[in-house]
């Protein structure tokens, strides 16, 4: 009987830890990372040509950037439920890999070879199993019957536009109905999964743009007792969400989600439902697997400073997760995001128009909208000071609070007394705090000082607004008080030193070198994606050997066919497009990035801190205004004819590069600098820039 208890405790105690296990893990999320052996199928794929029947440009493309998930619980999870689907296919089964692809959107593709890509925003919207099932049954049929390729297009010169359209488009919606009819038949049906389900995943995939959920966005979550914003920050209804269900498809690749749902619901009425399940898997595996999902969508959008998108979903996520340390810091990490953007002059792309939004998150897009530099910089404040003050060790948010203070109070010049000690709205005559100057009053001028210093706090004032309440809480607090006394008398000195200094590459001679971003359009602003790589690549070569060639190392993380990946290899270089991603997006902010907090490892173990990230988009046009006033001003100096002639016969480029090197070991932009030209030869001015900007920040270095 002893023996029995004793093994019941233990078999008890091991599911109590388990269950901790879980819950810490959600509790200090880190961005996800790839598990195990690097997949060998990948590699092939990463080695093949174009006649190679597993060549497939999309995915090789997906990979070089970082953005496939694999080998994590997320992806067995969804292995298994492809098992279940394809129990009675064993062959099939062979040729089918899953993998995860880390983007927000609900979306899954099948690809010609074999691979299927389910979207994290797909695991993060889905209600149950049975609705991924049916998703992974449908991109199965997509490759079963060799789906994804169009009618050709008709050549001839004479052809009515709609027609033609709808010609082109109509198979791609042919099998869309075939994907759910074969998807149901062949795979759904012979699995053990619920038909009920069906509702439920049309209704994902008809609202697929909208948050994890609806809940109103309350004024608390930015108002305190201590002060309310006007009522001009806040909407009084936020705009309805549409239906959707009667979109008309004509000019649609997709048909109507409607005339899918009807078409699948009429073909499995007849099919037998009894002891068949939403949950093949423990439930508690698959809201797991959800929450994680929808942990790892919160991180993509603060990487690509989606930060009203990340602010609402954090508001949902914490309702399910209250005083999670990990929404916490994001939630930190988003305003203090929009307020350096504003502090920059602009938020146009970091922030959604709120006529462009629905629901309760068009509160959150309005708000933002609203609040000014001032208000958006104290706001950021008082989260990043109240996740301090928790976390006291985070570097990160310790930080942001240093840098806010310094945003506040020397950029944009306020003063300590500019900020009330007493709640909004409070009223002289109800102040009692304050010593009588007829009691105690000092001798001396020195002891004048030290009773004025002891009870200085800011009285109301019939001049202040919202911003200038907003520190009350925080106003006295002495180690607030300490900091921005440092901020203030040490500003001068800080910049004086660094205008002597300035910012080089100092002992460390290695230089991380992250893959340029290269943008190609043609005449008709479309893409030209093979250009576009081809030119990054260069770019990327071309800076490697300079630095080089400067006596600096330079470790460089891009794509060679010929390489041999593994996990911590791939690992590294999704944490650099990480970083990578948060500079772009940034647009040459300067502020404490967010990804260089899980960089740690790459900084030990290449024994460098820097790293240079390049961008650079070139749109080019026959005409231009300054070939037009070269031709008249020919005409009236006829010797020129001939160069206005061949600068007319030479395409125009319109160049613009941003060269930036970061300090990962802070995540903070060390040098940044733009350029913009319009020029006939758009990649020799791209490179002479690229190469003078690394050259003056190299040779700093060897003064």
């Amino acid at each position: 009987m002893k023996k029995i208890f004793l093994f019941g405790w233990f078999f008890l105690l091991c599911l109590t830890f388990g269950h901790a296990q879980n819950t810490t893990s959600v509790q200090t999320f880190k961005p996800l990372l790839s598990e195990g052996e690097f997949p060998a199928f990948l590699n092939e794929v990463m080695a093949a040509s174009p006649k190679d029947n597993i060549y497939n440009v999309f995915l090789k493309n997906l990979v070089s950037e970082g953005k496939i998930l694999y080998g994590t619980e997320l992806n067995r999870y969804i292995d298994n439920i492809a098992d279940q689907l394809l129990a009675q296919y064993p062959d099939l089964r062979k040729e089918i890999d899953i993998y995860i692809l880390e983007v927000p959107e609900v979306n899954a593709y099948s690809l010609k070879n074999g691979v299927i890509l389910v979207n994290m925003g797909m695991l993060a919207q889905v209600t149950n199993e049975a609705e991924l099932a049916f998703v992974i049954a449908h991109e199965i049929a997509h490759y079963s019957e060799h789906h994804g390729t169009l009618k050709q297009k008709d050549k001839s010169k004479n052809k009515d536009f709609v027609n033609d359209y709808l010609a082109t488009h109509q198979y791609s919606r042919d099998q869309e109905f075939a994907a759910d009819r074969v998807g149901l038949t062949q795979y759904f049906q012979k699995s053990p999964y619920s038909f009920d389900v069906l509702d439920g995943i049309f209704d994902v995939l008809l609202y697929a743009y909208l948050p994890f959920d609806e809940i109103p966005f309350e004024r608390s979550e930015v108002e305190t007792d201590f002060y309310t914003f006007p009522e001009t920050h806040f909407l009084k209804t936020v705009a309805n969400i549409s239906d959707r269900s009667s979109v008309v498809d004509t000019f649609l690749t997709h048909p109507n989600i409607e005339k899918r749902r009807t078409a699948a619901k009429a073909l499995v009425k007849s099919f037998p439902n009894e002891n068949r399940k939403i949950f093949v898997q423990p439930e508690e595996d698959f809201v797991r697997v959800r929450d994680l999902a929808r942990f790892s969508c919160i991180e993509y959008y603060l990487n690509k400073h989606k930060y009203d998108r990340a602010i609402y979903n954090i508001h949902v996520l914490e309702q399910q997760f209250p005083e999670n340390e990990y929404l916490e810091k994001a939630k930190v990490t988003a305003y203090y995001g929009v307020s350096k953007h504003k502090s920059e002059g602009s938020t146009k792309d970091i922030l959604t128009s709120y006529r462009e939004v629905e629901g309760n998150m068009q509160q959150v897009c309005y708000f933002l909208s609203k609040t000014n530099r001032l208000e958006t910089s104290l706001l950021a404040l008082r989260k990043a000071w109240a996740a301090n003050q928790k976390y006291p060790n985070n570097a990160y948010l310790e930080s942001i609070v240093k840098d806010l203070i310094s945003e506040i109070f020397v950029s944009q010049k306020k003063k300590y007394i500019d900020f009330c000690d007493y709640p909004q709205g409070t009223k002289l005559e109800d102040i009692t705090d304050t010593p009588s100057p007829e009691n105690n009053a000092p001798e001396s001028k020195y002891d004048r000082i030290k009773q004025q210093n002891q009870y200085s706090k800011v009285l109301p004032d019939p001049k202040f607004k919202t911003a200038n309440y907003m520190l009350v809480d925080i106003h006295q607090d002495s180690i607030f008080k300490t900091m921005v006394n440092d901020a203030v008398v040490n500003a001068e000195a800080i910049n004086l030193l660094e205008n002597i200094s300035d910012k080089h590459l100092g002992e460390e001679k290695k230089l991380l070198v992250a893959k340029p971003d290269y943008y190609l359009f043609d005449n008709n602003s479309q893409l030209k994606v093979s250009k576009s790589k081809q030119y990054a690549a260069d770019l990327q070569k071309m800076i490697t050997r300079a630095s080089n060639k400067m006596g600096v190392t330079t470790i460089a993380y891009d794509t060679d066919k010929k390489m041999q990946y593994d996990s911590k290899t791939y690992n590294e270089l999704v944490r650099i497009h990480h970083l990578n991603d948060d500079i772009k997006y940034g647009g040459g902010t300067r502020m404490r990035y967010h990804s260089y907090q899980y960089l740690e490892d790459i900084t030990s173990s290449t024994g460098t801190k820097m790293c240079c990230v390049n961008a650079a988009r070139s749109p080019y046009h026959w005409f231009t205004f300054d070939k037009l006033y070269l031709l008249l001003y020919s005409l009236a100096c006829p010797y020129t004819i001939p160069v206005a002639l061949a600068n007319c016969c030479f395409m125009k480029y319109d160049s613009n590069v941003n060269f930036y090197i970061v300090d990962i070991s802070k995540g903070e932009i060390e040098t940044v600098s733009s350029y913009s030209k319009t020029a006939p030869i758009s990649r020799a001015y791209v490179d002479g820039f690229v190469y003078s900007q690394l050259e003056k920040y190299i040779k700093k270095g060897k003064r």
